[in-house]
């Protein structure tokens, strides 16, 4: 169940990067990384508002990663494609000049983009749930439910 749906996104958290179309699943993703994050609290608290803006942040950093994903697998594929020349990363006319990049280091750069949006994937839920009672003590501190203590 997704905690938000596309006009809430539209109308009440005023986003514009995602479209209808994508919202559904990344909603619902971002849904499924709210049950994890709150360790199932968030389910019992659906309608609270701080969730169902979490849920629309998430979404937009959801797809950044999504995106960030999908470059990295264009380079390599471009990579592959071009006999392992890469993509072309800069071209002159004057004395004629191609430089390509190779794909694995597109992949790279894309993939180090997408690791680091996934890393702020609980910073961005403790920006909206701090103040809810949904977080496990030492959460809003920096920790995320791998490293909580008993």
């Amino acid at each position: 169940m997704a905690y938000a749906d596309y006009t809430y996104y539209t109308d009440t958290w005023l986003g514009t990067a995602v479209k209808e179309s994508d919202f559904p699943r990344l909603a619902l993703r971002a849904s499924s990384y709210l049950d994890y994050y709150t360790m199932g609290k968030a389910a019992k608290n659906a309608g609270l508002d701080a969730l169902k803006m979490a849920c629309c942040a998430l979404a937009e950093q959801i797809q950044t990663i999504e995106a960030a994903q999908a470059l990295a697998q264009r380079a390599v594929s471009a990579s592959s494609e071009s006999g392992g020349a890469g993509e072309l990363q800069s071209q002159s006319v004057g004395s004629w000049s191609k430089t390509y990049r190779s794909g694995g280091d597109s992949a790279q750069q894309a993939m180090a983009s997408a690791k680091a949006a996934s890393d702020g994937l609980a910073a961005v839920a403790r920006q909206y749930l701090a103040g809810t009672g949904l977080l496990y003590r030492g959460t809003a501190f920096g920790c995320s439910p791998d490293n909580q203590s008993s």
